[in-house]
């Protein structure tokens, strides 16, 4: 009887230790994600389209001469048309 009351005592230090470590890295885990969250981006520049006038971040805008576009559709139509 001895032996067995040991040998659960044994499984439920083992369970606690293993419980314990588990916790300790789900929180780890959290805390690395919310830093990786946290950082600021850049900020995008915003253009306007000539065609249009749509407001969009450069990174996604199409230039031709000097001036920003929301599509290419857009600048073939600028650079096709008489300007004054």
């Amino acid at each position: 009887m001895g032996g067995l009351i040991r040998l659960l005592t044994w499984l439920a230090l083992g369970y606690f230790l293993w419980y314990l470590v588990r916790n300790y890295q789900r929180k780890q885990d959290s805390l690395r994600n919310q830093r990786n969250q946290a950082k600021p981006r850049a900020p995008s520049l915003i253009v306007k389209c000539k065609q249009c006038g749509l407001h969009l971040p450069q990174s996604e805008a199409v230039a031709e001469d000097n001036e920003w576009f929301c599509s290419n559709d857009h600048r073939r139509l600028w650079l096709g048309r008489p300007h004054n």
